[in-house]
Formats: C-alpha cells, structure tokens, sequence
C-alpha cells in the first residue's frame, strides 16, 4: 500500500508549482480559465493515497520517527483536502459558470455578478447598495442548489475516506478539536459583544446619521461592510503613499519587499486582475509570487500587509526542509504570521512613523483598525459553529436561518439569508483564522517582552521571526503558541486585546 504514498511524494512538488502557476494566472488576469488539474494527478485524489497514508503513520508512530509522522501527517491533510476537492470539482465548475453568466439588475443599471459583489460595500448610497445587497443575495437564494452540491461534496468525502463525519474527518487530519474551539469562539463572543456593539453604533454614524445597529436599529450586513472600510480615512491613506511607506518599513526592520530575489511582485495593472492582493507559493522558498493592486484606504492597508507577512513566511522556509516541511504545514501559522503585519496597524506608534500621522489620528486609526479586526474575529466565531452544523446536517434549507442568527447575533446587522451557501470556508478553513488570530497574540506579546514595544523596528526581532519562518511546516499552531508563551492558545483572549484598544 505504500507505492500510492511514495508515487505522490514523487510528483508533489511539481504538481503544487504547476497549480500555483494557473492560480497565479488566473487571479493576476492573465487567465480566465480557473485552475484544475485533478485529472492529471489522480493519485492525490485518491482515497486508496489515504489509506496508505494511515498505515504508514501508525508504522511512524510505532517507530517514535517524529519528523517522519509530521511528514506524513501533513501529507495526509492535503490528499484529505483533495479528494474532497476532486469530489467537489463538478459542483465547484458549475457555480464558477453559473456566476461568469450572471446579470443582476439594480435599478436602472446591470452588474455582472462578481462587479455587484465587489461593489457592494463601497457604494456609497445606501439604497443602492441595500439593492446590490438584494440582488446578490436573491440571485444566491435561487440557485442555492448549486451551492448545495459544493457544500455537500464535504459530506460524501467524510463517508469516502470512513469517518463518522465531516468535522470528525478534519480533526482527524489536522488534530484541531473543533469543539473546544467552538466552545472558545461563544466565549469570545460574549467577551466582545458590548465593546463591539458601542463602536459599531458609532461607525455607523459615520456612514450615515441615521443609523443604528440592532436590535433597536435596522442596520444591514452591507451597512457593516461599509463602515469597516472605514472611507472617511481615505484621504489620510492614500494609495500612492502606502507601498513605499510599507518599504521603508521594511527595510529599517531588517526585511525586503523582494526577498533577494525570492519574491516577485505583480503590480501591473491589467483587467480582471484580483482587486484584492493575494499571494502563491510555485517554488518554496524561491519563487513566491506576490500580486499587488494599489487602492487607498484602511482596509486595503491591512491586506497589503497581511499578504506581505504570508510572502516573508514563505520565501523565508528552509530549502533544506524535506519537502512535505516545506509545501505544507498547520494553515493557522502562515495565516498568524501574515496577522503579525496586519496587525501593526494597531500600532499608534506604526502609525506615526511609517505614514506621518499625528498623534491623535494615529489613535483613531489604531482603534479603527481594532474595530475592523474585532467585527472580523466576531463574524469568525460564528461561522465556525455554522459551518460544523452546515458539515453535519448538508445544505437543506433550515441551515439558512442558522446562519443568519448567527451573524446577526456576531454583527448586530441583519444579513441576507442568500449567502448561507457561498459564505462557506472549505475544509473548515474559518479554525485556522480562529487559531491564527489567538497565536498571533502570543507572538506580539512575545515579540513585545522580547524586543520591546517598538519590535517592529527592531531587526533582532525581525532575524526572530525569521528563525520561526525557516522551520517551515515543523510545528503546529498549539504547539508553536505553547513554546513561546507557555500556554495554550486562548482565543478570548485575542478579542480581549481588541476590546482593550477600543477601549484607550
């Protein structure tokens, strides 16, 4: 059974460059064709790869090989997360039509789909954009079968690859216990609800007077989605000054934008580029692509910088790694390196320094951004409890008026019940942010206490992470947060931190 096992590892390199090159061309807009090469690499796909992977993590663990069961392990996980994409790739095609074909009518005027939902939370009148939010949302609610088979195809791989289901499967391959998190995610919940729900009445103001979250106000989802771009700060941050800002940045800490080499920025501005920057890894550590696409603002700030801690983490893994340390790896530590950046915004000192800020803005800009980062964890924490039970009980009906509790309760807006299906992490992706967002606090307070408040200019810190980065897919985020802290991961206590800047 292990020539399976042996015959993936053999073209897995390979294979994962070949699909970041077409995920690459597709998100820069130089292809519009989606990527897909399942069919090319069956045995990835394969449950038989799957039992071959069990049994040989058991001979690993009889044989106390520890790097051979993280190997393993790790390698497990993603042929998991394949056969369930395999399974999933009819569905997925069909939702990727159905949306290219799209006309949605607001008004007077008509969107393709992808333009309406982009739209949606910048237009800056609310009417028009409570009818973008309308159209999308209706648009989703018909064709929710579509969106079901994707969702379902979670189902039929749990049954596939002989779990009791499906969050019992991705515990099994990530070893994340989904209900303790769960658990975690009401707990902070509960923590956060008045400090948010005071800040939100107050952003919503900036929005529009008018406004009021609920329950006594009719604030909606596209009402939130409006404020946390926060555009009132636009002209404070401007497009043209954030790149070079983030360069300077850099540099003074003991970084480079391009990694000597290793990182490859695409910030050539082409039609149906991704109008968010995301990054792909062909070659790790020496191809990391990293595409860029200039817009002004808070919230696009913070995605430069988020993706920006992803390429770093990447083009900084050891090439000496074996492969499967170097590919792949626990997603909440890449996802919490990358929220190290993004969280500098916090940072009223960051603030100053890096884009002339005087004092008093750089205190609002540091709340706001606690407040964007706080209505993200909260929306976060509901989704994992939706989407256990979405996991469980398949995508009929009754599920949409659980997830629009859910994130009425996390937002104290009123959402589009329409969005129950599309607004799904795969393989339960929303864990790993959860998980992300908890080690991240851990490795601020440690870089804090270690290099002090100003770590961020401080290269000992930076040649600190760098040393984290280079073990690749070595440890896992519990693990990870327990050796440079102590203690477990506490997801409350991120929120708390939050909470704590809102509260200056």
């Amino acid at each position: 059974m292990d020539r399976p096992l042996h015959s993936v590892r053999t073209r897995l390199d390979d294979f994962l460059a070949e699909l970041a090159t077409l995920q690459y061309r597709h998100g820069a807009g130089l292809s519009s064709e989606p990527p897909s090469l399942h069919a090319s690499f069956p045995e990835l796909s394969s449950p038989d790869t799957f039992i071959a992977a069990n049994e040989a993590l058991a001979k690993a663990r009889a044989k106390e090989d520890t790097l051979a069961v993280r190997r393993i392990q790790l390698l497990r996980e993603l042929v998991a997360t394949h056969v369930e994409e395999a399974l999933a790739a009819r569905a997925a095609r069909a939702v990727v039509d159905l949306e290219s074909k799209a006309v949605l009518t607001v008004d007077d005027q008509t969107y393709a789909f992808a333009e309406a939902l982009g739209r949606l939370p910048r237009e800056p009148r609310r009417a028009r954009r409570a009818g973008l939010e309308r159209a999308v949302g209706n648009f989703l609610w018909e064709h929710r079968g579509a969106y079901g088979d994707r969702r379902e195809a979670a189902l039929h791989t749990a049954e596939r690859l002989g779990a009791t289901d499906y969050p019992a499967l991705r515990q099994d391959v990530t070893g994340i216990p989904y209900a303790d998190l769960a658990k975690a995610a009401e707990e902070t919940l509960r923590r956060t609800e008045d400090a948010y729900r005071d800040v939100l009445a107050y952003v919503l103001k900036k929005v529009d007077p008018l406004l009021k979250p609920l329950p006594g106000g009719d604030a909606r989802r596209h009402d939130v989605q409006a404020a946390l771009l926060a555009p009132w700060m636009d002209e404070h941050l401007r497009r043209e000054d954030a790149w070079p800002a983030v360069v300077r940045w850099l540099t003074e800490w003991g970084f480079t934008p391009h990694a000597d080499g290793r990182i490859r920025l695409d910030e050539e501005d082409r039609p149906g580029k991704s109008s968010r920057p995301f990054v792909v890894t062909v070659r790790v550590p020496d191809d990391i692509r990293l595409v860029l696409q200039p817009r002004g603002g808070l919230d696009a700030l913070g995605s430069l910088l988020h993706e920006l801690g992803h390429a770093q983490h990447r083009a900084h893994v050891s090439a000496t790694l074996p492969m499967e340390l170097r590919r792949l790896g626990d997603a909440g530590i890449t996802e919490a390196h990358a929220a190290v950046f993004e969280r500098l915004l916090l940072s009223p000192e960051w603030l100053k320094r890096y884009l002339d800020l005087g004092p008093a803005l750089a205190r609002d800009t540091a709340r706001l951004a606690a407040f964007q980062a706080l209505a993200v964890l909260r929306r976060h924490c509901a989704k994992l409890s939706y989407e256990l039970s979405l996991s469980r009980k398949g995508a009929s009906t009754e599920r949409a008026d659980e997830y629009a509790d859910g994130q009425r309760r996390a937002l104290f807006a009123e959402p589009h019940p329409g969005f129950f299906l599309s607004d799904v992490d795969p393989q339960l992706y929303v864990a790993h942010y959860l998980r992300a967002w908890a080690l991240e606090a851990r490795l601020t307070a440690r870089l804090t206490e270690r290099f002090n408040e100003d770590f961020w200019r401080n290269p000992p810190a930076a040649a600190w992470l760098k040393g984290l980065y280079a073990r690749g897919g070595t440890d896992d985020a519990e693990g990870l947060a327990t050796e440079i802290s102590g203690t477990p991961l506490a997801l409350p206590e991120a929120g708390e931190r939050l909470v704590a800047i809102l509260n200056r």
